[in-house]
């Protein structure tokens, strides 16, 4: 017996080994990719979750993709901890975290420091103990609050049958009881895979509570824990997607929702007929049924976000309107069901049909109420689900009309709110609509104070960003440079060279009025900074700030001249020497100079303007230079020294005609207004100039004649200039026949009175 044993267990082993040669190199031939995603706090405890997605790839083409999250805890964390060290520990260890994530991660481990207040390593330990303790196992918990009896019965996986058979019996007591039993039984996790792989068993719980779920809400809690137990595990969701399971704990949420409102219903109505005293016992009873509500609604929730870790079967739930539920939840008074509710609608909000089913659900509404909460905790998850929310343009007017920017300007007092604030506040301010409802607000003296006090060198994105939308409001902008704020911003820029910072004085500088005047004083200080500075973006803003001193009494020819900056325009107008944003605000400065007419004859001199013309033709395809070249030349022809080198050394006069039909209507307008300024000074041009317009104006008559004549009309057919080195003479040769022809039409309309036909003069 045992010589036929073991020949057994050898020709097993052998069979298994030949396997596991064949097995071998398909094995070699499946390939594995993770890919990983986003990185967020977790919104419960200290940790960071990590997203990723892994497939795997096998010879035939065929892939398999599943999405999972690992989670990295933080220990130690408080204020005295270097976030950047933490974080590059952090990267260094988790190999699903890039180094270009190291920003990503120390703006997680912020959110972190800030919902734990930054409490010593001793705090943090004793703080995460006690949350733990109110967050331990909730199968536990709740098995420890029943109050059904064992009758001395030990629970055991052998006696699986005899609790599957009180499924089966007519009294609901006993069908509670034995699902209880079996609730007993998935607490031990060994247990798990032998319950998920037996039909029997599932067939016979899936079955009860198709059937029974109407009848006893205690049957049901059993059930849907006995769900939460395997829910907890990803490899057993897809057996609970083929017993259909997350569709019927969707349709428990539906019926348990309308019972309650029913019920309010029902007991609204029969108060009015009750005594005070029965009143009270209603209201009791009707207290009592929601919170054991309550408790199946979160066990609900709990069961369908686990299993929702796959996308698939989380859009399966989108259609079940799993959205419009959690968004009808978010009313209920339990913290605990608001807190998984919430944590569930941020992982769906990132979603835009689901953003947009949130928004017609009215979601904006039942979130403000948690600005603030009495759990801090609460109060940070709603924002996060809020930040999520406030990328729509609509939720965000939502918001607004619901009152949020008050509430957000009083949560920015509280240091671990402040930077969630900060970022809601800067979506906020990004509609123009809104940016003059934060001027009677203390946001303003708040985020001033803030931009002037940051610790380090350059102040804090979110921050500045608030602050270069809020600078873009005239209202704003005046409450923001009052008394010494403009004199303490402009220091620091000095000091720190910060190019957000520039960013918002140049917002402040565009307003015309007294904030503007009060930039004149710091006119030489910008100049000389521009001559310094080798930062790009620094000097974009600089140049833009400049730009915009508009002012007739700021002596620019002497700051020309004092800081050489006509070699350092020079330098930056080559061909190819800078960035299309620089070259544009460089074209608009010169255009500000030229307003005073000392500057004329230095560009006269320098030939910038020829540089200018040549760039014209350069850039011709971007209509924003196109349009300041066209305004700066229309600044130039109002000096004789400029003008002369417009007419009469460069052909622009031809350029501007051909803009005459450019599709950019701002174009076109400026250029009429030059070609007027041209026909002014100009009569040679002025003769060429009305007949082209004569051309432009009267188009559709001049083809008519054409096809009724037989005349061959020339002229432009539209579109910016190709060569721009034509002298008048050549660049108006193709219209040599129609100007013969058209003479005498011309002479007669001259004559005539009707100033309804033509272009006159």
């Amino acid at each position: 017996m045992e010589v036929a044993m073991a020949d057994c267990l050898w020709k097993k082993r052998r069979i298994e080994e030949e396997q596991a040669k064949i097995l071998a190199p398909m094995a070699e031939k499946t390939r594995r990719k993770v890919r990983p995603g986003a990185i967020e706090p977790d919104p419960l405890e200290s940790a960071l979750l990590v997203h990723y997605e892994v497939e795997e790839i096998r010879e035939d083409g065929r892939s398999d993709k599943k999405k999972a999250v690992k989670k990295v805890k933080v220990t130690s964390l408080n204020n005295d901890c270097d976030l950047n060290l933490v974080a590059q520990d952090i990267v260094d260890k988790c190999k699903l975290i890039s180094q270009s994530k190291h920003g990503v991660v120390v703006e997680c481990l912020e959110a972190l420091l800030q919902r734990v207040g930054g409490k010593s390593p001793e705090d943090v330990d004793d703080w995460e103990a006690q949350w733990n303790a109110q967050r331990r196992s909730a199968l536990d918990r709740y098995v420890g609050e029943s109050q059904i009896s064992m009758d001395g019965m030990t629970i055991s996986l052998d006696n699986l049958e005899t609790y599957l058979e009180m499924l089966y019996e007519e009294s609901m007591d006993e069908k509670i009881k034995g699902t209880f039993m079996i609730l007993q039984l998935v607490r031990d996790p060994d247990n798990l895979e032998h319950l998920i792989t037996n039909e029997q068993f599932l067939g016979a719980l899936t079955r009860i509570f198709r059937e029974e779920a109407k009848k006893s809400m205690d049957l049901v809690i059993n059930i849907v824990y006995i769900f939460f137990a395997f829910s907890n595990f990803s490899n057993f969701h897809q057996f609970m997607t083929d017993y259909k399971m997350g569709e019927m704990v969707v349709k428990v949420i539906e019926l348990e929702l309308k019972r309650d409102q029913h019920r309010k219903e029902d007991f609204a109505n029969r108060s009015k007929d009750l005594s005070p005293e029965e009143a009270e016992r209603e209201a009791k009873k009707l207290k009592i049924t929601k919170k054991k509500q309550d408790k199946l609604l979160f066990v609900c929730i709990h069961v369908l976000l686990n299993i929702a870790e796959d996308i698939t079967i989380e859009k399966k739930m989108k259609k079940k309107g799993i959205t419009k539920l959690l968004v009808q939840m978010l009313s209920r008074k339990s913290e605990e069901l608001l807190m998984l509710t919430i944590t569930f609608l941020k992982k769906l909000s990132i979603f835009k049909e689901n953003k947009d089913e949130m928004r017609e659900c009215g979601i904006s509404s039942e979130l403000i109420r948690f600005l603030p909460h009495n759990s801090d905790e609460m109060t940070m998850a709603a924002m996060r689900l809020m930040l999520n929310l406030s990328f729509d343009t609509e939720i965000r007017s939502d918001m607004v009309k619901d009152g949020i920017i008050p509430k957000l300007v009083t949560m920015l007092k509280r240091p671990q709110f402040r930077h969630i604030s900060l970022k809601l506040l800067y979506h906020i301010s990004m509609d123009d609509k809104c940016k003059s409802m934060f001027t009677y607000t203390d946001c303003i003296p708040m985020v001033v104070n803030m931009v002037q006090n940051f610790p380090e060198k350059l102040v804090e994105k979110t921050l500045i960003a608030l602050a270069v939308n809020l600078a873009g409001n005239v209202r704003n902008a005046e409450a923001m440079a009052e008394g010494e704020n403009l004199n303490s911003f402009m220091s620091r820029l000095f000091q720190t060279k910060d190019p957000l910072l520039a960013k918002m004085l140049r917002n402040l500088s565009q307003h015309d009025g007294p904030v503007k005047l009060r930039f004149a004083e710091f006119v030489s200080d910008l100049a000389a900074l521009v001559r310094q500075t080798e930062n790009p973006d620094l000097l974009v803003e600089l140049l833009g700030i400049l730009g915009n001193m508009t002012m007739t009494e700021i002596p620019f020819s002497q700051i020309l001249i004092d800081y050489d900056l006509i070699n350092f325009l020079h330098m930056h107008l080559a061909q190819g020497a800078s960035e299309d944003d620089i070259v544009l605000e460089i074209v608009i400065f010169i255009g500000t100079c030229v307003s005073d007419p000392k500057c004329a004859p230095i560009f006269a001199n320098s030939q910038l303007v020829a540089v200018l013309y040549d760039l014209m033709a350069d850039k011709q395809e971007d209509d924003e230079i196109v349009l300041q070249i066209t305004y700066t030349f229309f600044r130039c022809l109002q000096h004789e020294t400029t003008r002369d080198v417009l007419l009469n050394h460069t052909q622009v006069v031809s350029y501007f005609v051909d803009l005459l039909y450019d599709k950019n209507a701002e174009i076109r307008k400026m250029a009429d207004q030059t070609l007027d300024l041209v026909m002014e000074y100009d009569p040679e041009w002025a003769k060429q100039i009305r007949l082209r317009k004569f051309q432009i104006y009267n188009a559709e008559w001049l083809q008519a004649i054409e096809r009724d004549e037989g005349m061959a009309i020339g002229g432009f057919q539209g579109g910016r200039r190709k060569n721009m080195d034509l002298s008048p003479e050549e660049d108006f040769q193709d219209d040599m026949d129609v100007t013969r022809s058209m003479r005498g039409m011309m002479e007669a309309l001259q004559d005539d009175d009707d100033d309804d036909f033509g272009y006159r003069d």
